[in-house]
């Protein structure tokens, strides 16, 4: 559901720097693997800075680091629900974005929703309701666009449900193989098949 996730600004405070490290630290490790300190040293952030900044403590460094990512990850697709994109485009630009990402940082970081869920789901009801919530509008999205032009509901939701799992398997896929070669998989075969259903949808023409 992600696309490249930059959101550093020319000056970040040191807060800003907090939350973007917590978020690629959770990438790399998922929340259990990350300590507050590990957070201010990624950051290179004052000492003391956490309690000051984040008095609630790691659960709410750690959904401020979600939310970051959640900005960023849909940008793209609230960019063609706002402009009348093409859903497939989204697809290709979500796949191409974790290509570059995988490559850029050695397969390294995932998505952090996905390692939150590992993480959390079992433990901790607010962040498990945090990625819900996420995930939810991630997928609401996807399915309004797929409705755009002219699929039904029904069908434009069970379409984004596929998305939405293909996507985070082959990212998962693509780091245990240190390969990009799911995703191109997923694309070969995920795009015709929403070409097809779209082509299907759309009134015929003179």
């Amino acid at each position: 559901m992600t696309t490249v996730m930059d959101t550093t600004t020319a000056t970040p405070s040191a807060r800003e720097r907090m939350v973007t490290s917590a978020r690629e630290l959770i990438q790399e490790r998922g929340v259990h693997g990350v300590g507050m300190r590990d957070v201010v040293a990624h950051a290179a952030a004052p000492r003391g800075s956490l309690q000051h900044y984040f008095p609630g403590g790691k659960d709410q460094l750690v959904a401020e680091a979600l939310t970051q990512a959640d900005t960023a990850s849909r940008r793209v697709l609230r960019a063609a629900l706002a402009d009348g994109g093409d859903p497939v485009d989204v697809v290709r630009q979500v796949l191409e974005g974790w290509r570059t990402t995988l490559r850029d940082e050695d397969f390294r970081r995932g998505c952090p929703f996905a390692a939150t869920t590992v993480d959390t789901s079992a433990d901790n009801p607010a962040l498990r309701a945090a990625v819900h919530d996420r995930f939810s509008s991630w997928h609401a999205d996807l399915a309004t666009l797929l409705e755009r032009p002219g699929l039904p509901a029904g069908r434009a939701r069970t379409l984004a449900t596929l998305v939405q799992t293909a996507l985070q398997g082959s990212l998962v896929l693509a780091r245990a193989h240190r390969s990009t070669a799911p995703l191109d998989d997923v694309e070969a075969e995920l795009v015709p098949l929403l070409e097809a259903a779209l082509l299907t949808a759309r009134p015929a023409t003179a």
